[in-house]
């Protein structure tokens, strides 16, 4: 099964030519590019490498789904603003006899309850918003170093009287040398189509296309992770002519070098004895989108969090950063049903 959708995913890839999805400006469903698991989020928000990988990290890269994970249970929980929550679950099973692991990940984001209005600005009554996504992951081993595997999601989203649906499909591949302890990623996101649009024409999807590399250090307990992400697109900055003139007096000019450097997203842990990892992020990008020029940017575009692992429960917890005043905290319980088992 697995096999086939990742043949449809790269024939999807290869036949559209990526014509379903933005290279740049809007898009639907953009709560896609949003990082619900503290894991990636105290990573600097994009890891498709990590070895170790908590359940919920599938979301990034559906080949991190590994045998070890059979039995896993994962509920996260995301405070991204006073009424804004993310919700997000899943867990595993593996098929002996295929060889292959399976899991199920479902994401709710809501927005709570707003005033409805007329175009007079009347109040009309109020309405709820949401975006919701159903995804089931297959992966698989390949030789002795290799690993594979696919997520398809299934999405909603309304606003009030607005619905939306969608079809999207990752890809994923990872090595993993456990003697060198290094493991390589890759991943595409996000492949697929708006099924029923909002009412103003079909939009596209927030495709990515990520790559990454995770080491660990021989005679010291601390693992490092580089990780690009966007890599379809070359220049990620958005420059706003009108505002820059206005506020600033000037264009502010990306030179080849910021180019290269907005792609890349760093990660580290810090392994404390067997049960406590710290870890730390940083992404390049989302410091320089969200730092307000002439303000200090403080800790804009840093995270950091750690992973407490017990016998059979595992609690992560990561707290990043979007400006000096404004960050967001996430919190997971993983619980195992069963002893843990062979990761490889």
């Amino acid at each position: 099964m697995v096999r086939r959708l990742t043949v449809m995913g790269l024939l999807l890839l290869a036949f559209t030519g990526v014509a379903a999805q933005t290279l740049g400006g809007s898009s639907a469903f953009n709560f896609l590019r949003l990082q619900l698991h503290p894991q990636a989020g105290a990573l600097g928000g994009r890891n498709v490498s990590h070895f170790g990988a908590e359940l919920g990290m599938i979301s990034e890269n559906p080949s991190l789904l590994r045998k070890g994970h059979h039995s896993a249970v994962s509920a996260n929980f995301t405070s991204l603003a006073p009424t804004i929550t993310g919700l997000y679950a899943a867990g595993a099973y593996h098929l002996e006899k295929k060889a292959t692991t399976l899991a199920l990940g479902i994401t709710h984001l809501g927005y709570g309850e707003q005033p409805e209005t007329d175009a007079s600005g009347n109040i009309l009554g109020t309405f709820r918003a949401y975006d919701q996504l159903l995804g089931v992951t297959v992966s698989r081993k390949y030789n002795k170093k290799w690993y594979y595997g696919s997520t398809l999601k299934f999405i909603n989203s309304r606003y009030g009287a607005y619905l939306s649906q969608g079809l999207a499909l990752d890809v994923g591949l990872n090595y993993y040398d456990e003697e060198r302890m290094i493991q390589f990623g890759f991943a595409t996101k996000n492949m697929g189509v708006q099924l029923k649009s909002y009412g103003n024409g079909k939009e596209d999807l927030p495709f990515d296309l990520v790559l990454g590399m995770t080491k660990q250090l021989e005679k010291a307990p601390i693992r490092f992770s580089i990780t690009g992400q966007r890599m379809h697109q070359f220049d990620l900055l958005y420059n706003d002519t009108l505002f820059n003139e206005t506020n600033l007096g000037r264009q502010p000019k990306s030179n080849f070098g910021t180019k290269i450097f907005s792609h890349l997203v760093l990660g580290t842990d810090i392994l404390v004895g067997e049960k406590i990892v710290l870890t730390g992020g940083y992404n390049v990008l989302r410091r320089r989108e969200l730092r307000i020029q002439n303000i200090v940017s403080g800790l804009t575009g840093f995270s950091y969090g750690f992973n407490l692992h017990l016998q059979r429960l595992r609690i992560y917890y990561a707290r990043t950063h979007y400006q000096s005043s404004l960050s967001h905290h996430q919190i997971s319980f993983s619980f195992r049903l069963q002893p843990e088992q062979d990761q490889k």
